[in-house]
């Protein structure tokens, strides 16, 4: 008996199989952009070593999963995206040839913004964090910007968001929500409606996301209140 699966990325990741599909570029770039920093947690996590050599076996290990066809092997009956890729970063990082093989990129081109997720693991190096912790961690992290910038593209222009990013976003000192009815001549229980708007609505987007690299059937609440509760 066969499984029908919604149009999720799921369906996009299966006809990534052939790059002969339509939009195969753009998906790659799309999947390649929201795993890599994840990918490069994981790896500074699994083996002590210095940033310069994370840089290399990130860049290496993405061009070994699409230049082998490793993504021939992504199936959802696997599991989700993200524990494929995690298994792939593992096997990745104890193969014996990955000494060799973890070289600067030709002229030494750079993929990705190393710094800034160089940046983001000194945050959260004490931690001590294992491979998969540091792994979630990034992942939970780059889907809660992504969110969020989603989030400000939607309703950005209109007071809901305008209060919303006053009361929880920005770095200022707290406010009440006295304070911003005073300051948008509002009354607190138009303040109280606005933001729990777009809360929903900024939870709706994760589940969204979230949607797209589960297994049809998977817990997406419980997903999500894991992400949320990192």
């Amino acid at each position: 008996m066969t499984r029908d699966f919604p149009e999720t990325r799921w369906s996009q990741l299966l006809q990534m199989r052939d790059p002969a599909q339509p939009g195969y570029a753009e998906r790659l770039e799309e999947l390649v952009r929201r795993y890599w920093t994840p990918a490069y947690h994981y790896l500074r996590a699994i083996r002590p070593g210095s940033a310069q050599d994370a840089e290399d076996r990130v860049q290496q290990f993405f061009a070994m999963l699409l230049s082998r066809g490793s993504l021939d092997q992504v199936s959802p009956e696997r599991g989700s995206f993200r524990g494929f890729l995690k298994t792939a970063l593992r096997r990745w990082a104890v193969s014996a040839d990955r000494h060799d093989a973890a070289r600067n990129p030709k002229d030494g081109a750079k993929l990705f913004r190393f710094d800034e997720a160089e940046a983001l693991w000194k945050k959260v190096e004490d931690r001590k964090l294992g491979p998969d912790d540091a792994f979630d961690r990034e992942w939970a992290r780059s889907l809660l910007t992504e969110s969020m910038s989603r989030l400000e593209k939607e309703l950005g222009k209109g007071l809901p968001y305008t209060l919303f990013r006053e009361y929880c976003v920005d770095d200022a000192e707290p406010v009440s929500y006295a304070e911003l009815a005073k300051k948008h001549g509002v009354s607190e229980d138009d303040v109280r409606n606005g933001l729990r708007a777009v809360r929903q609505r900024g939870r709706d987007l994760l589940r969204e996301m979230l949607r797209d690299t589960l297994l049809p059937g998977e817990d997406v609440e419980q997903e999500l209140r894991l992400l949320l509760g990192r």
